[in-house]
C-alpha cells in the first residue's frame, strides 16, 4: 500500500468514526446536569482564552513594547551609515596625493594594529592594486581605512565586498586601487 493509500484509509477512517464521535459527545452532554455544562463551558472558555493569548495577544503585545527601541535604534545605524556613505563619496573625489614609495604591505598592517588591532586583515599587494581580507573590523575603521588610502597611500577604494556579522563587524574583502605606483 502507498503512502497515499494509507492517508486515504486513515482519513476514511477519521470520517467514519466523526459522526460517532459528535453523537457520544452530544450523549454525554445531554447527560450533564445544568450546573456541569456550564463548568464545562467556563473550563472550555477559560481553556480558549489561554490559547488565545498564547498564540495571538502576548506575541502581538511583546512586539508593541519591542518594536519602537528596536526601529530608534535601526534609524540610528542608517544614520551613522548615510554619514559614513556621505565621507565615502566625498574622500571618492578628492584630489590624489603624491605616490606612497615605502613598503605598503608593512604600513597596512602596522596601520591596522594601531586603529583596529581585533581585526584580522591578510594584505596582498600588486602592481597597481592592493586586496585586504578583512574579518572582524569595526565600520569605523573602515572609513578611516578610505581616508588614510587616499592620504597616506595614494590609493582609493574600487570595491568592497563586505559583510556585517551579527557582533556588526565586518568582514569581507576591500579592494584599493594605487596611483601612480609602480610596486609594492
Amino acid at each position: 500500500m502507498s503512502a497515499n493509500g494509507r492517508v486515504a484509509s486513515l482519513s476514511a477512517l477519521w470520517y467514519r468514526g466523526l459522526p460517532q464521535t459528535v453523537a457520544a459527545s452530544r450523549r454525554r452532554w445531554a447527560a450533564l446536569s445544568p450546573r456541569e455544562r456550564v463548568l464545562v463551558a467556563t473550563a472550555a472558555a477559560v481553556v480558549l482564552a489561554a490559547v488565545l493569548w498564547v498564540l495571538a495577544v502576548r506575541p502581538a503585545w511583546h512586539t508593541l513594547h519591542t518594536a519602537p527601541p528596536r526601529i530608534a535604534s535601526l534609524q540610528q545605524q542608517v544614520q551613522v551609515l548615510q554619514q559614513q556613505a556621505q565621507q565615502l563619496a566625498a574622500l571618492r573625489t578628492a584630489p590624489a596625493v603624491p605616490a606612497f614609495s615605502g613598503d605598503l604591505q608593512a604600513a597596512l598592517l602596522d596601520w591596522f594594529r594601531r586603529v583596529d588591532p581585533k581585526a584580522r586583515v591578510q594584505v596582498q599587494v600588486l602592481p597597481g592594486e592592493v586586496t585586504l581580507q578583512l574579518a572582524a573590523l569595526r565600520p569605523a575603521t573602515l572609513v578611516a581605512l578610505v581616508q588614510a588610502a587616499r592620504r597616506d597611500w595614494s590609493a582609493q577604494v574600487d570595491a568592497a565586498e563586505l559583510r556585517r556579522g551579527a557582533s556588526g563587524l565586518l568582514d569581507g574583502t576591500v579592494h584599493l586601487s594605487r596611483l601612480g605606483a609602480e610596486g609594492g
